[in-house]
């Protein structure tokens, strides 16, 4: 009799530890990014505010993955009451979203890559992260987290103020102030949870024993945070992009840097500065 409990136990023990492991489904993240730390025009950090949400979600199975933004045609005006009516021109930075779809048995991924009235479909192989696992964990919707640590080169372009004279800055100044900054080594923290079987993640953070449900860029930056788990999902979106200049990512980094370098011929962006990961 005993034998028979014990075995039954095995069993439900079993079938509980199956069921809970999600295979597929969905994962909704809230994306909070501080506008200010890419601003160096104190002038402009008063018409903006300092956080911009966004909301993303993530479609997945064991076999490929769909990061993507949500449409936020009904999201409220970002300047109605942190920004306020503070005279002069307000400023609403819309950040190009990427739409990111990894093959994870192929190990390649796809990027649709919308910047302003171009499209550019970065196909590459996927890019390992060297990940350091600890022993530090919390609860993130309702799934409890390991944290891991990596750290990536980011190529930044910093934007100084408009061309010609602006406040009594000239021409030259400008010139001196939109220049490339040296590639820094950025950190990257990030919460996964072994409850989903995947190894998926937003944008193309991937390589964990599961799902990774947040990502903190920079030590508060860019911070992705999952909000709801769900195994019910549009199947029939999961399919990778195929629109737009097809490139690698290295031609993209090549490409961007000849469009960044003519906008500053053009004035600049006045006093904002782009992050682009190699």
């Amino acid at each position: 009799m005993k034998k028979i409990m014990i075995a039954l136990g095995l069993v439900v023990l079993f079938a509980t530890s199956t069921f809970a492991q999600i295979k597929e489904g969905k994962i909704v993240y809230e994306r909070k990014i501080n506008m200010w730390r890419m601003i160096t025009d104190p002038e402009m950090r008063t018409r903006i505010p300092e956080f911009r949400t966004s909301q993303f979600e993530l479609l997945f199975n064991d076999q490929s993955s769909l990061f993507r933004a949500v449409p936020d045609d009904e999201a409220p005006d970002p300047f109605a009451n942190n920004g306020g009516d503070r005279g002069g021109q307000r400023f609403n930075f819309r950040m190009p979203e990427t739409t990111t779809y990894t093959d994870i048995s192929g190990q390649m991924q796809y990027e649709s890559r919308p910047m302003f009235e171009k499209t550019f479909l970065v196909v590459d192989s996927l890019k390992p992260l060297k990940w350091k696992i600890s022993e530090e964990t919390k609860t993130i919707a309702k799934h409890l987290c390991k944290k891991a640590t990596t750290s990536i080169i980011a190529q930044n372009i910093r934007f100084g103020g408009g061309g010609g004279q602006r406040n009594g800055r000239n021409s030259t100044d400008s010139a001196r102030t939109n220049s490339p900054i040296t590639p820094k080594e950025t950190s990257v923290s990030v919460w996964y949870t072994e409850d989903i079987s995947a190894s998926v993640g937003p944008d193309n953070y991937t390589g964990l024993p599961g799902a990774i449900l947040e990502v903190d860029v920079d030590n508060g930056s860019n911070v992705t945070t999952a909000t709801e788990v769900t195994t019910k999902y549009p199947k029939k979106d999961l399919v990778q992009p195929t629109k737009g200049d097809k490139m690698n990512r290295a031609q993209f980094q090549d490409a961007m840097k000849k469009l960044m370098e003519d906008m500053q011929r053009g004035g600049g962006m006045g006093g904002m500065r782009m992050r682009m990961n190699n």
